[in-house]
């Protein structure tokens, strides 16, 4: 069969554009990838949490004590001056207390109440200002356990009257006073509550083909070890443990415990019964403080001044973190400069012809003898996540105690954040896995699989002294 024609050489330059027909030109390929967003592992709250313990169980609890002294809550009609009153206690201060629990049975119960006979309470005037110079002083003289509960009281001056007091109001118990050989008061007894959380079970997958496992590629990447290579795959591994480690930190953040039956039983029925673990933020929201202010003006030094009373009267920390977001962090600088007196900037007292900086940020400041390290959350800003399009985490801080406590048992420091984790309870080993499967050997399937999973969960300690800053 005869050749097709070829004309052989012609009369044409060489130049780029010919040369490019024929697909000569080695191209050049940079072999190192650039990270435009960073890292990309959103780590944050893990970080801050730092203390980290071992548990054997998918739920896992602690006691914390509730508040010791004492206070009324009560309503009353009032009376004349001198002429002692009946006061009737609120509900959320009377308690039915079960007499029959295990092991005796039966469900007889008990009332109690807070106040006992010859306490001396401190009332507030319900008119006018209220200062130290007209609250009037009482001594009770009778308590009536009951649903609800009763008490009275008498003025311990004459010529002083209990006002009426409509809705239920707080009374101050200041003291106590008894006569000469009388008897001992009533015992008094201080509660405990149950503090519960759950394990939650994460996981991950990454899967590539055999053939596309063993192929070489212009660039760089690096692996879950840190190791670079000329191979895909360990970049899209690297991927997917980046985002099981992101999922599980947002999950720490905003996780909520499961009350849904519906859901409950769907995955009980399946055969694969589902907890879920209650993140920081919700925590902080149902157990903590919070300070709501004016999206106009701003989170400003008055909006700091309710918060550190806030938590003062919550028994808060002295030293603590300021987990802000970038918009609510930038308003935080804004507003410390304002206050600033004289400014930090002198003009004329720089050298020109030196480098000469400014320092726009402030990271602690002080309010009645509270401090605040203030930290920009990224993840509140993350435009993947939280700082997704009309999200207002960006407005929004965490204000998360710093300074530690100690275990009353066992005298040693503990954190207000901890991670449990579940382990083995011989070896103490941690079940976290991470496995490579050659599927092929398996199924027949021409891939191999990489599995991530991880059970681990919140504990948090001492709500009371938490507090989150959110527009209102």
């Amino acid at each position: 069969m005869a050749l097709n024609y070829q004309g052989g050489s012609f009369a044409r330059r060489g130049d780029y554009n010919y040369v490019t027909t024929m697909d000569l030109h080695d191209p050049e390929y940079d072999s190192e990838l650039t990270e435009a967003f960073g890292n990309q592992m959103l780590t944050g709250m893990l970080q801050m949490i730092g203390a980290e313990k071992a548990v054997s169980s998918l739920e896992y609890n602690h006691f914390e004590e509730e508040r010791i002294y004492p206070k009324i809550k009560a309503t009353t009609a009032g009376a004349a001056a001198g002429v002692g009153v009946a006061f009737t206690i609120d509900a959320a201060g009377t308690l039915a207390i079960p007499e029959n629990a295990s092991p005796y049975g039966g469900n007889v119960s008990s009332n109690i109440t807070v106040p006992r006979v010859g306490e001396l309470i401190l009332i507030k005037p319900t008119t006018g200002t209220v200062s130290a110079d007209n609250y009037i002083r009482a001594i009770v003289t009778a308590v009536v356990p009951g649903a609800p509960s009763t008490f009275s009281a008498t003025p311990l001056d004459a010529t002083e009257s209990i006002p009426a007091i409509a809705a239920a109001t707080e009374i101050v118990i200041y003291g106590n006073a008894h006569g000469e050989g009388s008897g001992q008061p009533g015992a008094r007894q201080t509660r405990v509550t149950k503090k519960t959380n759950n394990l939650q079970i994460f996981k991950g997958t990454y899967e590539v083909t055999s053939t596309e496992r063993d192929m070489l590629s212009y660039v760089d990447f690096k692996g879950t070890d840190g190791k670079s290579g000329k191979m895909y795959y360990l970049k899209g591994e690297a991927d997917e443990y980046k985002n099981f480690m992101s999922q599980k930190e947002l999950n720490l953040l905003l996780g909520e415990k499961l009350s849904n039956n519906a859901v409950s039983n769907a995955y009980a029925t399946a055969g694969n019964p589902i907890a879920l673990t209650e993140g920081l933020i919700p925590s902080i929201l149902s157990g903590g403080n919070t300070s709501a202010y004016n999206a106009g003006t701003g989170w400003d030094k008055q909006d700091a001044e309710e918060l550190v009373k806030t938590i003062d009267k919550q028994k808060g920390a002295k030293n603590n973190l300021l987990a802000a977001g970038m918009s609510l962090s930038l308003g935080i600088d804004n507003t410390l400069a304002d206050y600033k007196s004289g400014g930090s900037i002198v003009y004329g007292n720089y050298t020109f012809d030196q480098d000469a900086s400014v320092n726009f940020q402030f990271d602690k400041f002080k309010v009645g003898e509270y401090t605040f390290s203030k930290k920009t959350f990224e993840t509140f800003n993350d435009l993947q996540s939280l700082g997704a399009d009309g999200y207002g985490f960006t407005n929004e801080a965490m204000v998360i105690p710093m300074d530690q406590t100690r275990d009353a048992g066992s005298g040693e420091k503990t954190n207000f954040l901890r991670l449990c984790y579940l382990a083995n309870p011989q070896t103490g080993e941690r079940n976290r896995r991470s496995e490579i499967i050659d599927n092929f050997a398996i199924d027949g399937k021409d891939t191999y699989s990489v599995f991530y999973k991880d059970s681990c969960g919140l504990e948090t300690f001492a709500m009371n002294k938490f507090a989150y800053i959110k527009q209102g």
